[in-house]
């Protein structure tokens, strides 16, 4: 073979024999890489812990390509922002740094190579990042890598960049699904915490519904408060007729508070019917601060608020959550309708204990008219009383004091209820004691007076009529201590009115009174009665007034016995009042001389 052939032979053999090499040398190496990327795999897979997987994606690199810097971005909520959430060799301040990134290529690159001028360039030329691998997801970029220069100062070589965007996209998966995972614990924790709230409110409704005790619902309330939404400075008030009221104050920044501030929170938040979150934007947000209140809660049944809950801070000093302030809403509810129930419950008890008191009071009323009317010579007489819908203190009498002598009364006590009734029995009491003593009409009255105003409230004081009729000669004496005036109807047609007396009974002791007397003839007619008859009302609010009583008597038939004279004037008073309602007793008591 020529020596020349023989050279060219050699040159090429040694020129494929080192190809050969090359080519066995980068076998190697991608055998290498692709058992890296393996072992990656399993690691970074084997983990659903975000932070685990992003340390790895990191270190692994870092250690592998000699670089010194590292973080790793995650895509946040909104179109473009990405958040840091892995650092290696950056100060710690950058976690949770957010950064917009807009016309991200969704390739790596090298930041020194892009010509564009970017706003987000700047970020990552500070901290000397100079490769960027995009972590896509089916078309999005979940996240980005990051990486500084190598230590060494050499570039970045084709294959690294390949080695590091197929470690992206192992790692995207990972990091997918690690963020699922966290989502589910998240909302995992979501429910244990709703459920709790749940049976809290489960645990509190059962117990508000075993009492109606308002204090006890308050002190449960305030035990959820505290126990559930960890706070201890709250204010709740309650509507009382028209005007909210404070019902419970805890911690100290509201105790402090003087003057008006419930009235002024209450009449500030009306316009709220949501649970209200302070955010400090508004005027009003600003007041809410100036008194310490962060939350305010409306507490309403069939949308009328009835309550509300101021809340302070909580002790952890976190802000409250979306969670807390349905949990607020729900027991807030909850908690209003158990106190509407307990306050319903006491009216209710109220209005049966006044309804057995006037019911007791109405019996004693009863039982101090008297039953029937007395047979007496020489007179026709009946007294009648029409109670209105509420227990007065109206008092009729005819007293058989001896023979030759009968007592005739009317008293209208001040008052209603029971007090009415009881001060009615004190006056009957007193006057039948005293009537047999003989004491003059003018003595008579003046004790009774006395014993009135010794044992009554200076509020309390009785008007009264008392005659004395002297069957032998129908003399006929009485005394009128403020009372509606009795009239006299003689047979001549003449009106004669009763007004002789002095001031009602009860209001000042040791008080003088006149009598006036006159001769009661055969055909007489007396009619005595209380301020129900005067006072009867149209629906227009006209009364009935003593001129009209007056017609009344003067129309009177000498055929018509008393009983009848009475019934015809009850009915006068309900067809003039025309339906509208009695507005207190009615007492008449009248009588004709027959001889």
């Amino acid at each position: 073979m020529p020596e020349k052939k023989t050279q060219d032979y050699l040159a090429s053999f040694k020129a494929r024999q080192q190809d050969l090499a090359d080519s066995s040398e980068s076998i190697d190496r991608k055998l290498i890489e692709l058992s890296a990327l393996f072992e990656i795999s399993q690691t970074i897979n084997s983990s659903l812990n975000l932070q685990s997987i992003l340390n790895n994606v990191l270190l692994v690199p870092m250690g592998r390509m000699m670089l010194a810097k590292g973080l790793i971005l995650l895509k946040k909520e909104g179109k473009n922002n990405f958040s840091v959430e892995t650092i290696k060799g950056l100060p710690n301040s950058l976690h949770e740094k957010e950064i917009c990134l807009t016309n991200m290529p969704q390739h790596p690159f090298l930041i020194s190579e892009i010509k564009e001028n970017y706003d987000w360039l700047n970020f990552f030329r500070d901290f000397k990042i100079e490769l960027l691998i995009p972590l896509i997801a089916r078309t999005d970029i979940l996240g980005i890598i990051c990486f500084s220069k190598k230590i060494t100062g050499k570039q970045f070589t084709q294959d690294e960049i390949e080695f590091l965007t197929s470690l992206s996209n192992i790692a995207t998966t990972a990091i997918e699904n690690a963020l699922v995972f966290d989502e589910i614990k998240n909302v995992n924790r979501r429910l244990d915490h709703k459920i709790q709230e749940l049976n809290t409110l489960f645990d509190i409704g059962k117990e508000l519904n075993l009492t109606l005790d308002k204090d006890k619902i308050l002190k449960l309330l305030s035990y959820a408060l505290m126990g559930q939404v960890t706070v201890n400075s709250f204010i709740i008030t309650l509507k009382e007729n028209n005007d909210f009221e404070k019902s419970l104050v805890k911690g100290a920044q509201f105790t402090q508070q003087k003057g008006t501030l419930c009235e002024d929170l209450c009449k500030k938040c009306s316009f709220i019917n949501t649970p209200y979150l302070r955010d400090d934007k508004t005027e009003f947000d600003n007041y809410l601060s100036d008194v310490g209140v962060s939350v305010v809660v409306p507490m309403q049944v069939q949308n009328e608020t009835r309550g509300y809950i101021f809340l302070g801070e909580k002790v952890t000093k976190q802000a409250y959550s979306e969670s807390d302030l349905e949990f607020l809403q729900t027991l807030g509810n909850v908690a209003i309708i158990s106190l509407e129930n307990a306050r319903l419950f006491e009216e209710t008890l109220e209005k049966q204990k006044l309804e057995e008191e006037m019911a007791m009071a109405s019996n004693i009323q009863m039982r101090l008219l008297p039953k029937i009317m007395p047979e007496i010579p020489g007179l026709e007489i009946h007294g009648l009383n029409v109670p209105s819908k509420h227990v007065g203190g109206d008092y009729f009498d005819i007293i058989k004091i001896n023979d030759k002598n009968i007592g005739v009364c009317v008293a209208d006590v001040s008052g209603k209820g029971m007090p009415a009734s009881l001060l009615m029995s004190n006056l009957q009491a007193s006057l039948h004691s005293l009537v047999r003593e003989n004491y003059p009409l003018d003595k008579l009255v003046g004790r009774i007076n006395n014993v009135i105003y010794n044992n009554t409230d200076p509020e309390k004081y009785i008007t009264f009529f008392y005659g004395l009729i002297n069957l032998e000669n129908m003399n006929f004496q009485y005394v009128n201590a403020g009372h509606n005036p009795p009239y006299i109807l003689h047979a001549d047609k003449s009106i004669e009115e009763l007004s002789t007396g002095g001031i009602i009974l009860g209001m000042m002791p040791d008080m003088p009174y006149e009598i006036g007397s006159c001769q009661l003839l055969k055909g007489d007619f007396l009619i005595m009665f209380t301020d129900g008859v005067t006072e009867a009302m149209t629906p227009d609010e006209e009364e009935f007034e003593e001129k009209r009583v007056i017609e009344f008597i003067k129309k009177i038939s000498n055929h018509n016995s008393v009983e009848q004279i009475n019934q015809d004037l009850i009915k006068e008073l309900d067809d003039f009042s025309a339906g509208t309602p009695q507005g207190d007793d009615i007492t008449i008591l009248s009588l004709r001389i027959t001889k």
